[in-house]
């Protein structure tokens, strides 16, 4: 039986929920603290993404309500609904910009999954993803000059140029990371580390770009490449050069937070496909 659009969206805020939790991650909020970031907490993400899963059901009951309709350019139905769910999310942490970005990409991927679901479609990630992009489709034509720094200096179309695209972070790069992971012996929390060092090792991270520059930025991919490579089936190691590369970070101020919210698009992708059975996310943060 293909998900309702209330279960889609507790995906959704689960799936942020699991991000925030997952321990311990460079330059990131996590359940061993603040990253990078001076501002937020872990609890303080929880309330934004719980916040938030009134809207991500809005966006797939939208989805649901436009199954008869071509998903091209479909982005305008739920526009309005996102705006105010940015607001809701600033209301809820008192101002701080805890999922702007991950508003934007899992909406239009619940507004997919609802789609998808009413035509009793199925919701094989690349699927969702692809018809997502179509929804999304112009909307890195919009970028101007107050889309953000990284745009402006850099080219980087962040979160609208990854969906756009049909998701290639989450599609071609994480599931694809933690599926070698998971072949390789790794145990979960490590497979899905191995996800995220993928994407921060070949995404053009406009938060790492904003908030550091292209140096940075540079050096932050190629740290995640390599330690990825040096721990493909994760470990104690890989746990302990984590941990140092999260100290890094903070120090070069960098958080990639483009990264996590990608990897939080994978992890709902992978609930989709596994018929909303998601991730195991404890109370203490991390995954079992």
């Amino acid at each position: 039986m293909n998900p309702s659009p209330d279960a889609i969206g507790r995906a959704a805020a689960d799936a942020l929920l699991f991000e925030a939790r997952l321990t311990p991650k460079p330059g990131l909020v996590d359940a061993n603290g603040p990253g990078a970031h001076a501002d937020m907490d872990l609890p303080l993400l929880e309330r934004s993404a719980e916040a938030l899963l009134p809207f991500f059901r809005l966006f797939a009951a939208r989805g649901a309500a436009c199954a008869s309709v071509p998903p091209d350019g479909l982005l305008h139905v739920i526009r309005a609904d996102g705006v105010e769910a940015e607001r809701t999310m600033f209301a809820a942490t008192n101002g701080v910009n805890t999922h702007k970005g991950a508003i934007f990409l899992l909406g239009a991927l619940c507004f997919s999954a609802g789609r998808r679901s009413a035509r009793r479609e199925s919701l094989v990630a690349d699927a969702v993803a692809r018809d997502a992009g179509a929804v999304c489709r112009g909307v890195t034509r919009e970028l101007g000059g107050g889309a953000g720094r990284a745009f402006s200096r850099y080219g980087a179309a962040g979160a609208r140029g990854e969906a756009e695209a049909g998701y290639p972070g989450a599609v071609s790069v994480a599931l694809p990371a933690y599926a070698a992971a998971c072949a390789h012996g790794s145990c979960e929390r490590d497979a899905w580390l191995l996800a995220l060092l993928a994407l921060i090792g070949e995404l053009e991270d406009a938060n790492v770009l904003a908030r550091c520059g292209a140096e940075t930025a540079a050096w932050l991919r190629r740290t995640s490449r390599a330690l990825a490579a040096a721990h493909p089936s994760g470990g104690a190691a890989l746990i302990e050069s984590i941990v140092s590369l999260d100290g890094e970070c903070r120090r070069r101020n960098a958080s990639p937070g483009g990264a996590a919210d990608l990897l939080a698009c994978t992890a709902f992708l992978r609930s989709l496909e596994r018929g909303l059975t998601g991730p195991p996310i404890t109370a203490q943060g991390g995954i079992s």
